[in-house]
């Protein structure tokens, strides 16, 4: 049964849902309070606070009785010289905003009145600096939101790739399955799930192990009276073809026999030694010759006798033999050509190729080669031995033969590329 968050824990949903709720108050409070900011009346200020400087300095030089200078843009007028749109104000900051802006100062200097005019044009910086604070915060508001929402997402990921790990991991238990949120509902569900499958492969791995162990004894009492048969028949008598194929067919399934034993085992744990490839070739062209008989179909070798596999010698025995006693089967006539390479093996024959009803990249058991290929186990049990083996397998197949392609980890652990 699955179990719920509890009353008094927040769930996954809810810390998403208050991360989000707090990041969008914190976004409304900081908007309502740059609201709050009349970006006029920072202009006038800044405006007025320039204009006060500046006057302090006239009108130190006005007491010397010297002309001062006054910036570009800007114009000093007395009470003589002002024009008559001006003289209506009096002492103090007076300005228009855009299109006809302009800043106007008057002041009392030594008994005398005097007009401090600034144009849009000395006060053009403004407008950079107000733009350059906008961009200042718009770039403040995304980083905070950055930071808070990367915060929130590890936060709430972090569990998630931590029970993760553990499960590819194969960490047991698995973390936070006393944890009464979602995570915990799929800590569980995770651990519920392994389980099964454990004893899942638990009872393939005993049954492929009590099938062989049993199958064992009374294959072994026909080979033996195979054996017997095939040695006590003339030489010419019609039966001694049928004894003979009766003991070949008795030691294939003791051989496949000992393979599946031998997958029921995990990878790590198959035994390896240091395999002679080349004569596991010829051993296997040797057993094939009964599909060749009365063929015109040619084996050509291509295989250094200094290649050695640090391999399982039954399992790679295996895939050689099915793979070579199809192409030999299948085969009417041309040629089968095996090319044994560092890390390559090259099984190519030019027989009718794989139907198009096999997938070339996944063999599915019980999926018949051809309408006299029997039970279709052979490409089943070689794809499973490959990757047992931790090889690869590629098929290309035509009209003109099918070509497999084996290749394992070279010294470095690394398959090579062809």
């Amino acid at each position: 049964m699955t179990s719920r968050p509890g009353r008094g824990q927040l769930t996954l949903r809810h810390r998403i849902t208050i991360s989000f709720v707090l990041l969008m108050a914190g976004a409304m409070g900081f908007i309502i309070l740059a609201e709050q900011v009349d970006y006029d009346q920072v202009r006038a200020a800044v405006v007025a606070r320039t204009q006060d400087s500046e006057v302090r300095r006239l009108q130190a030089a006005l007491a010397h009785d010297r002309l001062p200078e006054v910036a570009d843009g800007s114009r000093l007028y007395d009470s003589r010289s002002v024009p008559t749109v001006l003289r209506q104000y009096g002492p103090g900051y007076h300005g228009e905003e855009a299109p006809n802006e302009w800043h106007l100062r008057v002041f009392d200097s030594a008994g005398q009145r005097y007009y401090l005019l600034h144009d849009a044009a000395h006060y053009a910086y403004l407008e950079h600096l107000i733009d350059a604070f906008a961009a200042l915060v718009i770039t403040i508001c995304v980083l905070c939101a950055f930071l808070i929402g990367r915060r929130t997402a590890t936060h709430v990921i972090a569990p998630i790739t931590r029970l993760a790990n553990a499960i590819e991991d194969n960490q047991k238990p698995f973390p936070y399955q006393d944890a009464r949120d979602e995570i915990g509902v799929l800590a569980r569900a995770f651990a519920r799930h392994s389980d099964e499958l454990e004893r899942f492969l638990h009872r393939e791995q005993c049954f492929s192990g009590d099938a062989s162990h049993e199958l064992r004894t009374p294959l072994a009492i026909i080979a033996g009276a195979a054996e017997t048969l095939a040695c006590q028949l003339p030489v010419d008598s019609h039966l001694a073809p049928s004894a003979q194929r009766i003991l070949r067919t008795t030691q294939e399934m003791q051989r496949q026999l000992s393979c599946l034993l031998l997958l029921s085992r995990a990878p790590e744990r198959l035994p390896r030694v240091e395999v002679a490839l080349q004569p596991l070739i010829e051993s296997c062209i040797g057993r094939c010759q009964p599909w060749l008989a009365g063929k015109p179909v040619r084996i050509t070798v291509d295989a250094p006798r200094d290649v050695v596999l640090q391999t399982n010698a039954d399992l790679a025995l295996s895939v050689i033999w099915n793979l070579l006693r199809n192409a030999c089967q299948y085969t009417e006539r041309g040629d089968i050509r095996i090319t044994l390479r560092d890390a390559s093996l090259v099984i190519a024959d030019t027989g009718p190729g794989l139907p198009s009803s096999i997938d070339p990249q996944q063999f599915q058991r019980f999926q018949p080669a051809s309408a006299l290929s029997g039970e279709g186990l052979g490409l089943s049990i070689v794809q499973r031995i490959v990757e047992h083996l931790d090889w690869k397998m590629t098929v290309d197949t035509s009209g003109q033969g099918c070509r497999f392609t084996l290749q394992w980890p070279d010294g470095n652990g690394h398959l090579t590329v062809s």
